[in-house]
């Protein structure tokens, strides 16, 4: 009998292991949230290990006889996993020793005596040893129930963290793609309005990125060129060599000259401007080219309207006051004559007045051949060699002209534009370089006709706030035959202003060419 009640009782000891693994299972996955550790106090598992160690004695003798032959063990047990499955370790190990003590008491002959037969030790210390097993087990078990638990609810907080975290990154990014998408609305409407102004635009266009490649060039540019817009869809390189055959002289399109001379008579401006972003970055550079031929030819019909006005007035000042003045000046010597004779006291006061009509006369003829200088119709070279002497008589400076027998197209203006640009030269020399000496010279080189007019005034001034109305004049004249006008310091004194014409550009303009 007593090795078929410690069989039942090692049957019931296996029993509880299954069952608290079920419940703890259970309360691993939430199932009973109302009994869950996080809710009970320390001191509940304790009094629970009491109250059912207590119930069991009076299950026992509630059973009556049933219950006396069955094994005390039977019913001491599940206390002891109830005790461990909701307190853990410490109401598992007061069950398991206060079973003990109340299974010998009240349980196993003699009743109301703790004393332990020898032959129910065996059982005795199976029941502490399986009591302290369970209660080991069922408290790990509760403490990886309750980091279990503490890991689901930091899971849970941290899912409803990472949801809000969603949700703002959400508006986040509805937010920023509304802001790009106005902002690329933008920008599209920023790139459409400059395409259309400059396709609008009367100067031919291209933008040229860092790396040489050209990004953009408007409509006008390919005409201007005549030239397929395909010409202007690669790299800048490829677009120079397209356009170089173009030019008359086939000289660099982007070189800095002040204009550009096609073979079909038109005439380009050409300017050029970096694109800089913040700090100073460059991206690239902006190239224009402008049609002038229009303007350079209304330019070049006032310059010869102002030659004309000029020839007509020295030619009236010759034909015409240097006449009465002459007439003059004989009257007055025929008077001088008769007052010396009848009125010597007078006499001096008479040949002061033919002194000063003399004057007026030569006056007036330096006037005329400044304005409408004969010398020209005979060439450029003998023109400056009569300017050179005429300055020194007029001025008292030295100037002297070296002649390089410079052949010139034949282009009735073009010895015009450079003797006024010399004679401009040189009154600004004299008049604000205070000069003594000036050097001009006419020669060829590099296939350059090349005019400079060197002094050892002054100087000019870098810091000048802008230039004067005859410094722009030899620019525009300059311009007008195609030419480059230079102006520099001639070391620490002095000036030397210098008209560099390509003897390929020195023909003259064509009629009028077809506008494209």
């Amino acid at each position: 009998m007593q090795r078929n009640a410690m069989s039942a009782t090692i049957s019931m000891l296996a029993w509880p292991a299954d069952t608290s693994a079920c419940m703890s299972q259970e309360e691993f996955t939430g199932s009973d949230a109302t009994i869950g550790p996080a809710a009970r106090s320390p001191l509940s598992g304790y009094a629970i290990a009491i109250v059912s160690t207590i119930a069991t004695v009076v299950l026992r003798h509630s059973l009556g006889e049933w219950g006396r032959h069955a094994s005390p063990f039977l019913f001491v047990t599940p206390a002891v996993m109830i005790s461990a499955w909701y307190g853990g370790l410490g109401p598992g190990l007061l069950a398991t020793f206060t079973g003990v003590v109340i299974a010998d008491l009240f349980l196993l002959p003699p009743y109301g005596a703790f004393t332990i037969d020898p032959s129910d030790a065996p059982r005795f210390v199976i029941f502490i040893l399986v009591g302290m097993q369970i209660s080991w087990f069922s408290g790990a078990l509760r403490k990886a129930r309750e980091r279990a638990e503490e890991d689901a609810e930091t899971a849970r907080r941290s899912e409803r963290l990472l949801a809000a975290a969603r949700e703002q990154l959400q508006i986040a990014h509805d937010q920023l793609d509304a802001r790009v998408r106005e902002r690329t609305a933008e920008l599209h409407f920023q790139k459409s309005l400059l395409e259309a102004q400059s396709n609008a635009s009367l100067d031919g266009i291209m933008a040229v990125a860092e790396d040489s490649s050209i990004i953009f060039c408007n409509r006008r540019l390919p005409s201007l060129w005549d030239l397929p817009p395909q010409a202007f869809a690669g790299s800048l390189s490829d677009a120079v060599e397209a356009m170089r055959p173009r030019l008359m002289d086939h000289q660099d399109p982007l070189s800095p000259v002040d204009s550009l001379l096609l073979r079909d008579g038109h005439i380009l401006d050409c300017y050029s401007a970096p694109v800089r972003g913040g700090e100073d970055k460059t991206y690239g550079r902006v190239w224009f080219f402008r049609d002038i031929t229009e303007s350079r030819r209304i330019l070049k019909q006032v310059f010869d309207a102002q030659d004309r006005e000029r020839q007509r007035i020295g030619q009236d000042l010759h034909d015409d006051l240097c006449q009465h003045l002459t007439g003059i000046s004989c009257l007055a010597k025929a008077l001088q004559q008769r007052v010396a004779t009848r009125l010597a006291a007078d006499e001096p006061k008479v040949a002061d007045i033919v002194e000063l009509t003399e004057q007026a006369i030569r006056r007036a003829r330096d006037l005329a051949r400044g304005l409408q200088p004969a010398e020209l119709s005979e060439g450029l070279g003998p023109a400056l060699s009569e300017l050179a002497r005429h300055i020194e008589f007029m001025f008292g400076v030295h100037c002297e002209f070296q002649d390089g027998s410079v052949v010139l197209p034949p282009d009735r203006m073009l010895p015009t534009h450079l003797y006024r640009i010399a004679q401009e030269a040189i009154n600004n020399a004299i008049r604000h370089g205070r000069a003594s000496n000036i050097r001009m010279q006419l020669a060829t080189t590099d296939a350059m006709i090349v005019l400079s007019i060197e002094d050892d005034g002054v100087g000019i001034d870098p810091q000048a706030p802008g230039e004067g109305i005859g410094m722009s004049t030899m620019r525009h004249r300059a311009r007008m035959i195609g030419a480059v006008l230079t102006v520099e310091r001639a070391g620490e004194r002095g000036t030397i202003v210098s008209c560099r014409l390509p003897i390929s550009r020195a023909d003259p303009l064509p009629s009028r060419p077809e506008l494209s």
